[in-house]
């Protein structure tokens, strides 16, 4: 029997997987559970249409993504922080902080999880962070000032 995966099933699929199970496996366990609905003609249609449009979704979003990356090359934020005399910070930078630094002084909504640092920042100074997608990969200059 032909079912639509309303949920993950560990064994069987992930959701919106079409699977072919056993007569018995879907009417007493996925059914009752609403794990999986039976796939018909135009379930299997709409599911394929709603997957569409989601993938194009998906690449316009990241299609924006790369543009505020690009337009964010070899540019900087500065960033106030409390620190030792030494230069050393009482707690170190994180992409949050970069993040909500991008969007208050460049105006750019960027995710948290594009921004990564091969080491975390943890002393006053010039930084080098990557801003990356899928297919961009950016340097970006964070300046560490004592607060």
């Amino acid at each position: 029997m032909r079912v639509i995966l309303l949920k993950d099933v560990r064994g069987v699929g992930s959701i919106r997987d079409i699977k072919d199970v056993a007569e018995g496996y879907a009417s007493n366990f996925l059914f009752p559970r609403k794990l999986a609905e039976p796939a018909t003609e135009e379930k299997i249609k709409s599911l394929e249409a709603a997957k569409e449009t989601h993938t194009a979704q998906l690449k316009l979003e990241e299609e924006q993504l790369i543009k505020k990356i690009e337009s964010l090359n070899s540019k900087s934020i500065k960033l106030q922080s409390r620190a030792t005399e030494k230069g050393g910070l009482f707690k170190s930078i994180s992409a949050g902080d970069i993040a909500k630094a991008i969007r208050e002084q460049h105006s750019l909504e960027i995710p948290e999880s594009v921004v990564s640092f091969s080491t975390p920042i943890k002393t006053v100074g010039e930084h080098v962070v990557k801003l990356h997608s899928k297919s961009t990969k950016v340097d970006f200059g964070v300046i560490v000032m004592a607060s």
